[in-house]
C-alpha cells in the first residue's frame, strides 16, 4: 500500500554444480548460477523499474561457489568462495530462498576432534550479497557446539565484521533440546562495537508440542535497543537468512530502526497426503518504548514427488499507524515455485 505499481517477479533459476571426487583429502566445487527475468513488472534494484515494488532478484550468471576443499584430521577446510550457515541462520547463512543466494569469499575449518563437539572457524573478506552486488568486508566467524547429549545441544558463537568504517563484535549463547516431549529453543546475544559505547541485547525464546498429526510452537524474538550515550541502536544480523525470521513478507527484514523490534509468534506445521502446510501469525511491537508495529499472517503448502516439488505461499502485513511512521505499509506478497533436481 504506497504509491508504486505492484510487482510481478517471474524468474527462472539455474544451476549447475560440479564437485569433484577426493584426491589424498583434496577436492573442488564449482557451482554456477544463472538467473533470468520472463518478465520485468518490477523492480529487482538493477533493471531500472523504479515505477514497481521491489522483489529482490536481479538478472545474474555468476560463480555462487567454488573452493577447493581438504578433508582429514576430523577436519574439513575450505578455501574460496563459500556459503555458510551455522544453527538456525539468524547470524550466518546464505538466504537460500533468494534467486542470488549470499556466499563469502572465506577460508573455513569445520574439525570434530573432541567428542560430541562441532567446531567451526572462517575468515573471509568479501560477501556476495543477494542483490548481486559484492562488499569488501573483513569478518571473523567463530562457533562451538556441543551435544550435552540426544536431547540437548549447546553453542557459544562469536562474529566479526569490519566494514572498513566500524568494527562490530556479536557473542552469544544458545540451546536447542527437548523435555517431557517440549522442544525448546533459546538464545541470547551481545552485539558491540568500536565506536559507540551501544551494547544491544538479542533474545529468542520458543517451545513447540506436537499434538497428533500438528507441530505447534509459540516463540518470541527480540532484537533489542540501547539507548546509552542518547542515541538509540537495535541489534543487526547483516550476516543472516533474514526472510526466515520476523514473518515472511520481509517489511522488517533489516529491523525496525533504533528502536529495535520484537516479535511474539505462533506457527503450525502438518503433513496431509505428503502436503506440507504451514501457518504462521506475528505480533510486532518495538523492542524500546511502546510502538505497535503491526501484525502478519503466513501460510505455506509444499508439494515433493522425487527430484520435482511446488509451493504455494503466502505472506500479509497489517500496518498500524506506528508501523506508517517507519514507512512499513499493508504489504500482501505470493510465491509461486517450481524446482526439479536432475
Amino acid at each position: 500500500d504506497n504509491n508504486l505499481d505492484a510487482a510481478l517477479a517471474n524468474t527462472l533459476k539455474s544451476r549447475i554444480t560440479i564437485n569433484t571426487g577426493e584426491f589424498s583429502g583434496l577436492s573442488i566445487l564449482v557451482e554456477g548460477d544463472n538467473v533470468l527475468h520472463v518478465t520485468e513488472d518490477f523492480n529487482s534494484t538493477e533493471n531500472g523499474e523504479t515505477q514497481y515494488n521491489k522483489v529482490v532478484d536481479p538478472e545474474t550468471t555468476q560463480l555462487n561457489q567454488a573452493y577447493l576443499q581438504y578433508k582429514g584430521f576430523d577436519s574439513i577446510v575450505k578455501v574460496g568462495n563459500q556459503r555458510v550457515n551455522l544453527d538456525n541462520q539468524r547470524h550466518v547463512g546464505g538466504v537460500a530462498f533468494r534467486q542470488d543466494e549470499a556466499t563469502f569469499d572465506a577460508i573455513s575449518v569445520q574439525n570434530q576432534s573432541i567428542d560430541n563437539t562441532t567446531v567451526v572457524l572462517a575468515i573471509a573478506n568479501n560477501r556476495n550479497k543477494i542483490d548481486n552486488t559484492n562488499t569488501e568486508e573483513d569478518i571473523v566467524i567463530a562457533n562451538v557446539k556441543y551435544q550435552v547429549n540426544p536431547e540437548l545441544a549447546t553453542t557459544g558463537f562469536f562474529y566479526q565484521l569490519d566494514d572498513g568504517t566500524a568494527t562490530g563484535q556479536t557473542l552469544g549463547v544458545r540451546a536447542v533440546g527437548k523435555a517431557a516431549g517440549i522442544g525448546y529453543e533459546a538464545e541470547l546475544a551481545r552485539q558491540t562495537n568500536d565506536i559507540t559505547d551501544h551494547a544491544p541485547l538479542y533474545l529468542h525464546l520458543s517451545a513447540s508440542k506436537k499434538l497428533g498429526g500438528l507441530n505447534a510452537k509459540l516463540g518470541f524474538e527480540s532484537l533489542g535497543s540501547d539507548d546509552d550515550a542518547g542515541a538509540n541502536a537495535a541489534f543487526a544480523v547483516p550476516l543472516g537468512t533474514n526472510h526466515k525470521f520476523l514473518g515472511w513478507s520481509d517489511v522488517y527484514l533489516t529491523g525496525a530502526g533504533g528502536n529495535g523490534i520484537q516479535d511474539l509468534y505462533v506457527s503450525a506445521t502438518a503433513k496431509v497426503e505428503g502436503i506440507k502446510l504451514v501457518g504462521q501469525f506475528h505480533k510486532f511491537d518495538a523492542a524500546q518504548g511502546s510502538a505497535d508495529l503491526g501484525t502478519e499472517v503466513g501460510f505455506l503448502a509444499a508439494k515433493k514427488i522425487k527430484n520435482y516439488g511446488i509451493s504455494f505461499k503466502l505472506a500479509h502485513f497489517m500496518s498500524t499507524d506506528d508501523s506508517k511512521g517507519l514507512n512499513k505499509n499493508d504489504t500482501t506478497k505470493v510465491w509461486l515455485t517450481g524446482s526439479a533436481k536432475f
